[in-house]
């Protein structure tokens, strides 16, 4: 039992410690998108998917010796993979570009924040059941913009501001009974969202003071995402000389996350202040009202893909070659309602090619041939929609799995770094905005011989 306290206490201070850098963390991102809705919405997948596109709802491992055991929060189906335990910690290095056509204009930015922390664990191996869980950014709101205009012969300053976000602490279970896979995650929502509008009037002969109109909220809610995935063997053949035995497989794979209600209490301010050396002094608060309950309602998105892969299989073990696939994703934001108010959003959906290539994992000669290159690219339709246009996305990614034991042990390897790059941007010529990033993502599946459970302690 002592190992197994071990396991649970290393995760329990590595979920405190990224968890404290969820909720402390001071993002450095300015993006006016993140004013509408929930923010910008964070990809709910492993470092894995994000150098494949984005791929999760058909995407799998766990079965194969090369690629290690990641964990595919996205589809909790693959969770009945599981052999031995797992830690899956990722890290992100975000720079973004907004430009503006009018005035001409552009701001850049650079942000450095946990993506997730997870960890996994067969519950019973032999019966093909796993679970896991963990925690995750799921949106982030920081924006700050300022607009100056002319009024009367005078000046007006305004200040637009905004920050918080949805984080995800999430658990879920998975059973596969020989091709076919199920399984769910559920878990908390839980966020806060605060913004505010400050109002300076100049005036040569009359003072104004400054007004304040501010609105935080507090909310969180049960979320349940369920999935599901089946694989079959389309050809088969085998090596009469090496004894290598090939499979050609199609994966058909599916998630939903159900509409969720979040509960929320609001507390807002409308006040006169002043500036001081340490910070904004009240002079009058004209209105305020605490603690009003109220729900944000969040709609339900679905996904659906699928995979072709080869695999090889010897006296080593199994290991895959190469894989290809595809998904769909949408979800009805149109439905979206805040305090019973909708906002400036349309329904989006993404389209996503992700592939997966190892050189030649079954001889294991050198490490280059060991290692997992990727990549994939998605388009498709933001869910925010500022200016009634509608707000166009497209991007391609790579990335490489790295394994961390020396080649030549490769028939036990299951630690990998998973380094994944996405470039992308949203918005087109006829938007006023648009915005360009970069993401460099680096993902740690800890999941090696020295987490088994020893037989005697």
């Amino acid at each position: 039992m002592r190992s197994v306290s071990l396991i649970m206490g290393r995760f329990s201070l590595l979920v405190l410690v990224t968890g404290c850098f969820f909720l402390n963390a001071k993002a450095q991102e300015n993006s006016p998108f993140t004013r509408y809705g929930l923010g910008d919405v964070s990809p709910g997948s492993h470092s894995i998917s994000r150098s494949m596109g984005g791929i999760t709802a058909a995407y799998a491992d766990g079965q194969v010796n090369n690629v290690g055991q990641a964990i595919n929060f996205g589809n909790p189906a693959t969770y009945g993979n599981f052999f031995m335990v797992s830690y899956d910690l990722g890290l992100t290095i975000d720079s973004r570009t907004l430009r503006s056509a009018n005035p001409p204009d552009k701001f850049t930015s650079n942000n450095f924040y946990p993506t997730y922390v997870a960890f996994g664990a067969p519950i019973k191996s032999k019966k093909n059941l796993g679970f896991a869980f963990g925690l995750r950014p799921a949106s982030k709101i920081n924006y700050s913009v300022v607009e100056r205009t002319r009024i009367a012969n005078d000046s007006l300053g305004t200040v637009y501001e905004g920050s918080g976000g949805l984080n995800q602490l999430f658990i879920g279970l998975g059973k596969r009974w020989k091709g076919f896979s199920v399984g769910f995650n559920t878990g908390y929502n839980f966020g806060r969202r605060e913004i505010s509008t400050k109002k300076t009037f100049l005036n040569d002969s009359v003072f104004y003071y400054q007004s304040n109109s501010a609105t935080i909220s507090n909310f969180g809610g049960v979320f349940l995402n369920t999935g599901f995935q089946y694989d079959f063997v389309v050809a088969e053949s085998v090596n009469s000389l090496t004894k290598v035995t090939n499979k050609y497989w199609i994966r058909l794979g599916a998630t939903a996350t159900l509409s969720q209600q979040l509960k929320a209490t609001q507390t807002t301010t409308r006040e006169t202040f002043t500036q001081s050396q340490t910070g904004d002094i009240t002079i009058d608060s004209i209105y305020k009202v605490v603690d009003l309950p109220g729900t944000i309602e969040i709609p339900a998105t679905y996904t659906a893909g699928i995979t072709l892969h080869k695999t090889a299989s010897n006296n080593r073990g199994l290991f895959e070659l190469w894989s290809i696939g595809a998904e769909y994703t949408s979800t009805q934001w149109t439905k979206y309602r805040y305090y019973n108010q909708p906002d400036r959003l349309s329904d989006s959906w993404q389209f996503r090619v992700g592939a997966q290539f190892c050189p030649d994992p079954v001889a294991g000669r050198n490490y280059w041939s060991n290692v997992n290159y990727r990549a994939g690219f998605f388009v498709g339709e933001d869910y925010v929609n500022p200016d009634g246009n509608g707000l166009k996305q497209f991007g391609f990614s790579m990335g490489m799995g790295l394994p961390i034991k020396k080649w030549n042990a490769y028939d036990r390897q299951f630690t990998v770094i998973n380094a994944t790059v996405q470039i992308g941007k949203r918005g087109s010529n006829v938007n006023n905005f648009t915005e360009s990033y970069a993401q460099f993502t680096m993902g740690f599946s800890l999941s090696d011989l020295w987490f088994q459970k020893r037989k005697y302690d």
